[in-house]
């Protein structure tokens, strides 16, 4: 009786396990990706202000 518990309890507990080693594969993609996102929001973000540098510098010659 006892060792079929502990064979349950065993089977239970590599289960959790391998479950927590999927959760991390998936938190460390989901961390990738992350950045992957944070870095092209930077680059969108520059890109908008060089052009918005473009408009105030083409607005700035127009008033001369």
């Amino acid at each position: 009786m006892q060792s079929g518990l502990f064979t349950e309890l065993e089977n239970k507990i590599e289960g959790l396990i391998e479950e927590v080693e999927l959760l991390r594969l998936e938190v460390s993609e989901l961390r990738q990706t992350k950045q992957a996102l944070e870095d092209e929001q930077s680059q969108t973000e520059q890109s908008l202000q060089r052009v918005l540098g473009k408009f105030d510098r083409l607005k700035d010659s127009e008033s001369l």
